[in-house]
């Protein structure tokens, strides 16, 4: 499990889809203040699960 800190970078990189990066950039962009943590929060459960299957030894 990696300990470097979720950034919005970060989880542009994790999702590898130039298609999904411009989605996450556009609901952050609309996001009332009140809502911005829990779309990052959304999105890094997102990048997250795109990750875990590169990053799992078998």
């Amino acid at each position: 499990m990696s300990t470097v800190p979720w950034t919005i970078e970060r989880i542009r990189e994790a999702l590898a889809s130039p298609s999904l990066a411009r989605r996450f950039d556009a609901e952050l962009d609309r996001a009332p203040a009140d809502e911005l943590l829990s779309v990052f929060a959304k999105w890094q459960r997102i990048a997250g699960g795109l990750r875990a299957p590169a990053t799992t030894d078998a």
